[in-house]
Order: structure tokens, then C-alpha cells, then sequence
């Protein structure tokens, strides 16, 4: 039926050309952006994906920068220890000449305190951007010169966990990120080493029976040079300790909590290598030299340790003390002790080191993996895109002349009507 009211033809020429000109304009976004799906209305489940890995991809950028940080702040540490190890082989040959006789024991005691000291300014000077894992924490002062932190934190994933280093802490190990000791005088127990020095050695026997309020009393010299009594007093945090007499200049109360649950007063949960870590802690605070070793044993030097053992407020079955020989040479297990120290903390430096590189490796490699998702989710086949842009440019010129046409129907009834 001819109508000049209706034309269908035309209608039919029009749809066409409508769906050419929408698909035509998808192709020239995606052409335009490289890609597929650009908004969630392109395609509302796989634009949700790509925005979730997008973000992954975004986090692993920070974890990356972390890692790096962390890269550089155990070399900075690493760097410190391999000096101070140099420092202390040129201790032990200082101090191994001074048991000699007749050589000075005042100029060498003179030689010793100056490597002590370079030693103490090599850790505090291992600061990287405010963090310090190599110089002992004082408190109410800075780890080093401008450390702010002695705890070094890295996130190593994008959920937020972290990898984690802290010198002076208890233990060490796979299941511990802290360094058993800072690497300084102190954490190695050097402080107020001399050429002729004795020692005391504490053991715990068996299964020991530890109570608040027990303590170990040793003697010494305080800052002064006075002979001065030390009192190392545990405390399970329940109730303040009943001390053995006030604290003076010459007879010093130190607190040792040895319950590291929450509750105060909770039993016993430290064991006795962990009690006895804390008490060696305790009295390099004090200025002496104090290092557990391998077998459990607790040698205590330095700081005038007189020839007189250290004595226990507890059960004298429970431990095992000794005093100093008048002609004993250990000074130099004491340098011995220190260099083996410091080597556990280079080891663990360099075990946190290459895990730090394996996360910072393995994150590149993920947030690669991650990036190359997203394209395969959302990017454009552009070879494919180029070759419908030009079908769609034929259709579209088709649709066109079609329309034309369909257009010119409506004239050829007027030849009816001549």
C-alpha cells in the first residue's frame, strides 16, 4: 500500500542506520580509550573486578615503597655491624696484649674505652630516615643521633601485615622479628670492660622456682668509682616489691618483671632462659657487661665485679653463681662473647634482609600478574576494533543511501494523480 502518512520503508532505512551510528560510537570510545569496558554501564560485573584488582595494584605500589625503605634500613644497620665487627677484632688483639706482663694496664684500659666508644658511635650514627636497629634504647632520649624509633615496621602486603624488626628484645629466631640485642656496648656487653676483668657466671638448675619479690645481688662501682651494691628484684607487676633497703648512690634497686602476660600476677609465663635474658638486660642497664650464653649461663663483667659471687634471695638449690678468679682472662671471653652476639645479629640483619628482597620481588611480580589481569579484562583489541570501524563506516554509508531512497518513495505517487 502506498501512504504518504506511513512510510515504512523509511522507518526501517532509519532503525538501521540508528544501530549502525550506536555501534559505530562504541567503537570510536574504545578506539579512543584502548578499551573494552571503561564504565561500570559497559559491563557492570567485569568493570567491578578490574576496579578491586586496580586497587590491589594501587596498595602493591605502597608495599613496594615500604620494602624499599626497609631494604634501606637494615643495609644502613648491616653496614654498622660489619664496622663494629672490625672494631671488635681490634679489641680482642688489644685486649689479648694486655694480659701480658708488664704491659700498662692503664694505657690499655685507655685503648679499650676508645674502641668502646667507636663502637657505641658506629651503632648510633646506623640511623636511616629516624630508625635505628643497631644503638640500645635510653629512656627519655633518641636512638642515635636523629633516630626517632628503634622499631623498624614494613608492610609487606596490601592487607596491612607487616614485617618487623626490634633490637633489645627478648628471643630471636623464625617465630621472632626482634634482634636478641642492639648492637652497641651495651647490647653486646661491653660497657666498663677493662684488661684485667673477672666474671661472674649465674645458672638457673632444673626446673627452678622463681617467685616475685626473689632478687640477685651483685657489687660493683657506680659512676663515681664507689663501691656500690645492686639489687636485681623480679616483680610479677601484682604489688610493688618488697626491696631489700632504699635505693642510695651506693646501693641501687632495679626492677626485673619476669611475667609477660597481660594480667598482672598471672602465673609464671616467661621461662627461666627468658627470666635470665631479662636480668642480663637489666644490669647492662646498669653498666655491666652481662651476656647469656649458649648452655644458659649468665656472665656478668665489667663495671668493678669484685671477686666476691653474687648472691641469691631464693632457693640457694635453684641456681648456681660463681665469682671471679683474681687471675682471670675474661676480658677476652667477654670480647669473644660480644663478636659471637654480634654475628647473631648480622645473621638475623641479613635473614630479615633477604626476606624483605623476596617480598619486594614477589610484589613486583604480583602487581605485574595483577596489571596484566586488568588489560585482559578491559582492554580493546584494537586490530579487531580497526576492522569493524571500517564495516561499521560501510554500513553507516548503506544506511544512509537506503534512507535516501525510502525517502524518495513517497514522490512517485504523484504520477497517480496526472
Amino acid at each position: 500500500m502506498f501512504s504518504v502518512n506511513t512510510n515504512l520503508g523509511a522507518m526501517a532505512a532509519l532503525n538501521s542506520l540508528n544501530m549502525v551510528e550506536n555501534s559505530l560510537k562504541e567503537t570510536q570510545n574504545q578506539i579512543s580509550t584502548g578499551k573494552k569496558i571503561s564504565s561500570a554501564s559497559d559491563n557492570p560485573a567485569v568493570y567491578t573486578i578490574a576496579q578491586t584488582m586496580q586497587a590491589n595494584v594501587q596498595g602493591l605500589t605502597a608495599v613496594s615503597d615500604s620494602l624499599n625503605f626497609g631494604t634501606s634500613v637494615v643495609s644502613t644497620a648491616m653496614s654498622a655491624t660489619s664496622q663494629i665487627g672490625s672494631v671488635l677484632a681490634q679489641l680482642k688483639n688489644t685486649i689479648t696484649q694486655g694480659q701480658q706482663t708488664g704491659m700498662d694496664a692503664n694505657a690499655m684500659n685507655a685503648q679499650i674505652k676508645q674502641a668502646i666508644a667507636n663502637v657505641n658511635q658506629i651503632a648510633q650514627s646506623a640511623t636511616f630516615n629516624g630508625v635505628n636497629l643497631t644503638a640500645s634504647v635510653v629512656a627519655g632520649a633518641s636512638t642515635g643521633v636523629g633516630a626517632t624509633s628503634s622499631t623498624l615496621s614494613v608492610v609487606d602486603n596490601v592487607a596491612g601485615g607487616t614485617i618487623s624488626v626490634t633490637p633489645g628484645a627478648d628471643g630471636a629466631g623464625p617465630s621472632n622479628t626482634n634482634i636478641t640485642t642492639a648492637s652497641d656496648a651495651t647490647g653486646l656487653g661491653l660497657s666498663n670492660v677493662s684488661v684485667s676483668d673477672g666474671s661472674n657466671t649465674i645458672q638457673f638448675v632444673g626446673a627452678a622456682t622463681i617467685a616475685s619479690n626473689d632478687y640477685f645481688t651483685l657489687t660493683g662501682k657506680n659512676a663515681a668509682g664507689a663501691a656500690t651494691t645492686y639489687n636485681f628484684i623480679l616483680t610479677d607487676g601484682s604489688a610493688a616489691p618488697t626491696i631489700p633497703s632504699a635505693s642510695t648512690s651506693t646501693n641501687v634497686n632495679v626492677l626485673v618483671n619476669y611475667n609477660s602476660a597481660s594480667t598482672p600476677g598471672s602465673p609464671q609465663v616467661d621461662s627461666l632462659n627468658q627470666i635470665l635474658s631479662k636480668f642480663a638486660s637489666s644490669m647492662q642497664s646498669q653498666g655491666f657487661g652481662a651476656v647469656v650464653d649458649s648452655s644458659g649461663t649468665l656472665n656478668v663483667t665489667g663495671n668493678g665485679v669484685s671477686t666476691t659471687a653474687p648472691t641469691w634471695s631464693g632457693t640457694a638449690a635453684d641456681v648456681n653463681v660463681t665469682a671471679p678468679a683474681s687471675t682471670s682472662k675474661s676480658a677476652i671471653a667477654e670480647v669473644d662473647a660480644a663478636i659471637k652476639q654480634l654475628n647473631t645479629n648480622s645473621a638475623y640483619l641479613g635473614a630479615v634482609s633477604n626476606q624483605i628482597s623476596g617480598m619486594s620481588t614477589y610484589t613486583s611480580q604480583l602487581s605485574t600478574a595483577l596489571t596484566a589481569g586488568i588489560g585482559a579484562l578491559t582492554d580493546a583489541d584494537m586490530a579487531a576494533e580497526s576492522a569493524k570501524l571500517q564495516s561499521l563506516q560501510t554500513k553507516q554509508s548503506l544506511a544512509i543511501q537506503s534512507l535516501s531512497i525510502a525517502n524518495q518513495q513517497p514522490q512517485s505517487i504523484m504520477t497517480l494523480f496526472r
